[in-house]
């Protein structure tokens, strides 16, 4: 019998070796899959059925619109809403233009951006209205781009959803509007102007806003209003939708916005929803209808018209009681559950992570010393792979600043990064684990890994609402499963490994597609988060890893040598697909590189500069900005005590902008009453004027019309105002002045940097929003 039972040891570590190999071979493709399943689908031709959506018949719009930048002001702006109001009439739509003034809220800077804004909006009325569906984009455009994706995607799949509703045979029960903004890129100055206006016009309203941050990638919604139930319900039968709770918090981390934030400042019930692979072409010249990517524009739009026919015959006066839920993608759609039930699963999954370990401990696996051990490295190992993906980048960032797009900081072509990054943090989590086992314990290392994720989980709850569905569904099944395993007898190997591997498809089927997700949003703070979710799942999967680990039936030769080998084979590896990514991203090679630069000339004195907020790291950039940081805002006095990377540029022959004293009074308390007038000589679309808190405190301000809020009045006072009329824009101003005179400072803002003498950017360069100001001071 013994004889036998030492035969049958071995043979029985040989099969969980090899399901181990096979199954983790199998996890890994399947979480590729699962990522790769998401892509969206084909674009539709324009044969296709009028009542379906068609990117190619989409893609008729944005070609039209996307030939020049719509800047406000700008002829292609104009052009551009008399096409929308044209495609809309045609269809039956109610169409209406709603001209205002937008403000982006006091933050404390001194200097408030203000617009002249025209807001598009189409309605087609309900036969029974519960409320109103609300479709929004926005047309306008940052300078010197065409915005094809940014937001020609949303304002193409717009026009085409409403192409399709106008042939449907039956009216919808709901009203359904459309509302496409201006001015979103200059503060989200037409969506403030709209909520303003006419927010309370739209009661009971849902609104589903397209965005992007790049020309291509899977459309996420990345955030939802609550109570949300009806909202995520409707969301999950949209074929190909894409949703996560724990998105909202992670966009709270960019340094983006949308039109949404209004919006929900309105109380309007709101979807938000983004492409954002592609990032290196956003905000560029380079953002043109060849680049951007059918299959994601019909995703977008396919998904909005499924969505806007279920809600145009929903009982919208019920969206509020509709109750507070969480959301995750499968493969299938999004899955929903109620929020109530997120601590309490949070806190199941850590006692059933303390009932690991204690059963563990009982079977003498492990010491409750070597179980929190197992548990710091847990959380200290995979932020250690997610720091050396981040190196790993910064590495190759530092080699070639210039590969590095201006707007997102992405170059071209990310792939080889991304592999890089991966195994960068694959190796350090390996390499940790074979460190740690020989002094912790290979049986602590994987229980105390499923307790610190359970306590990161339970922490989320409180900490960041939401978060928690990151965690909890992939590592719950864990749980379950490493609290069967350890129930069941040592030498059921095999059947050890079988339990484990069931138990990791969840993890493999959810954390597969949120790499993908986190990398298509960047190499910086994307690659680390796409790394730690590969990191989480190395971890988890470490009772199969160390199956692997040595082999029973074999003797235990050249151990020593692969410590050596395979660690230097890694570092070799990343260091070859990094070179790589220099050689495939270089000059001359992709499409081509980015410089952003701006221009400010004093007509007093005549002294011009050349600027940019960012580090010149190119020849041709370091030869224009010869100077530090420093604080320029008697040149660019929008930019608020930014420090700017400068130097001396020629002197373009430009006229100073105007500014007229309509009135001047005293009034009875001591302050001085003024009504200026601000224009531009040269016929740009944006003038400001700023006043310091030294000089006088401004009690009161109403720039062409609109009312300013001074919540910090000592802090200095100004505006920065476009869309402005040939005829200006009248200011006026209340105010206490400090000193016998009133210096006001003056500028006026453009784009066109062909203006300045000699300028000439290099033919393998494209310039990225550029600027050119006029400044002058006059004293009242």
């Amino acid at each position: 019998m013994s004889a036998s039972t030492d035969v049958a040891a071995p043979d029985r570590s040989r099969k969980s070796r090899w399901l181990s190999i096979t199954g983790l071979i199998a996890l890994l493709l399947l979480g590729a899959l699962s990522a790769l399943d998401r892509r969206p689908p084909a674009p539709r031709p324009p044969s296709a059925p009028v009542s379906e959506f068609s990117a190619a018949r989409a893609m008729d719009h944005i070609d039209r619109i996307s030939g020049a930048p719509r800047t406000l002001g700008s002829t292609q702006h104009a052009e551009t809403r008399d096409y929308l109001l044209d495609r809309l009439d045609s269809w039956g739509w109610n169409t209406e233009v709603q001209r205002s003034v937008g403000a982006t809220h006091d933050t404390g800077d001194s200097t408030r951006q203000l617009a002249a804004v025209t807001n598009v909006v189409a309605t087609m009325p309900g036969t029974a209205p519960s409320g109103t569906v609300l479709l929004a984009a926005h047309y306008d455009s940052v300078p010197g781009s065409p915005g094809a994706a940014d937001d020609g995607i949303g304002v193409g799949a717009l026009l085409e959803t409403a192409r399709a509703l106008s042939s449907d045979d039956a009216e919808p029960r709901n009203n359904v509007t459309l509302l496409i903004t201006d001015a979103e890129e200059l503060g989200l100055l037409g969506a403030e102007a709209f909520v303003r206006d006419h927010a309370d016009e739209f009661e009971h309203t849902v609104l589903l806003n397209h965005e992007a941050r790049g020309n291509s990638g899977v459309p996420t919604t990345f955030r939802t209003t609550s109570p949300n139930g009806t909202l995520l319900e409707v969301l999950s039968h949209a074929p190909g939708a894409v949703a996560n709770s724990a998105f909202e918090a992670a966009f709270e981390a960019l340094p983006n916005d949308t039109d949404v934030t209004r919006f929900t400042e309105g109380d309007l019930n709101s979807y938000d929803t983004a492409v954002t692979g592609g990032g290196a072409y956003y905000h560029t010249p380079l953002d043109t209808p060849e680049r951007l990517s059918r299959p994601s524009l019909q995703q977008m739009g396919r998904a909005s018209l499924v969505m806007t026919r279920e809600l145009a015959a929903t009982d919208l006066a019920a969206v509020r009681e509709s109750g507070h839920e969480l959301v995750i993608t499968l493969p299938w759609g999004p899955v929903r559950y109620p929020r109530a039930v997120e601590a309490p699963l949070a806190w199941a999954m850590l006692a059933l992570a303390v009932g690991v370990v204690a059963l563990s401990r009982r079977r003498r696996a492990l010491t409750l010393p070597h179980a929190g051990a197992g548990a710091v490295a847990a959380l200290g190992t995979p932020a250690a792979a997610g720091a050396a993906a981040f190196a790993v980048w910064k590495v190759a960032a530092a080699v070639d600043p210039g590969q590095l797009s201006v707007a997102v900081g992405v170059p071209y072509r990310p792939e080889p990064y991304r592999i890089a990054m991966l195994l960068a943090g694959a190796g350090v989590v390996l390499g940790s684990y074979a460190l740690l086992r020989r002094r912790i314990g290979a049986n602590a290392l994987a229980p105390g890994g499923l307790l610190a994720f359970a306590l990161l989980a339970v922490s989320a709850t409180s900490a960041m609402p939401g978060a928690s569905s990151l965690l909890v569904p992939p590592v719950l099944p864990v749980v379950l499963g490493a609290l069967v395993t350890v129930l069941m007898p040592a030498r059921w190997r095999t059947g050890r490994a079988a339990v484990l591997l069931l138990a990791l498809v969840p993890a493999a089927v959810l954390l597969g597609p949120n790499v993908l997700g986190a990398f298509e949003v960047g190499l910086g703070m994307g690659g680390t988060l796409g790394t730690l979710f590969l990191a989480m799942f190395v971890w988890l999967a470490l009772p199969l890893i160390e199956n692997l680990w040595t082999d029973p039936g074999r003797p235990r030769t050249g151990t020593n040598r692969r410590r050596v080998v395979v660690p230097a084979l890694g570092v070799v590896l990343v260091t070859a697909l990094t070179a790589s990514g220099l050689v495939v991203n270089r000059a001359g090679v992709t499409p081509p590189r980015q410089e952003r630069i701006l221009y400010s000339v004093d007509a007093d004195t005549g002294k011009a500069r050349w600027a940019a907020p960012d580090t010149p790291d190119t020849s041709w950039s370091r030869s224009l900005l010869t100077r530090g940081p420093a604080v320029l805002d008697d040149a660019f006095p929008w930019k608020d005590d930014q420090r700017l990377a400068h130097g001396p540029a020629p002197a373009a022959q430009l006229p100073a902008p105007r500014l007229e004293v309509l009135t001047d009074r005293a009034r009875a308390d001591g302050s001085r009453a003024l009504t200026l007038r601000l224009s531009s000589a040269r016929g740009v679309s944006g003038v400001g004027l700023w006043i310091s808190g030294e000089q006088a405190t401004v009690r009161a301000a109403t720039v062409a019309g609109r009312q300013l809020s001074i919540d910090e009045p000592e802090a200095g006072f100004g505006i920065l105002f476009d869309g402005t009329p040939g005829s200006g824009v009248e200011v006026r101003l209340v105010l206490e002045q400090h000193r016998a005179t009133l210096p006001v400072r003056i500028a006026d803002r453009g784009h066109d940097l062909r203006k300045v003498p000699g300028f000439a950017p290099p033919e393998d360069r494209v310039l990225v929003t550029p600027a050119v100001a006029v400044t002058s001071t006059r004293t009242l």
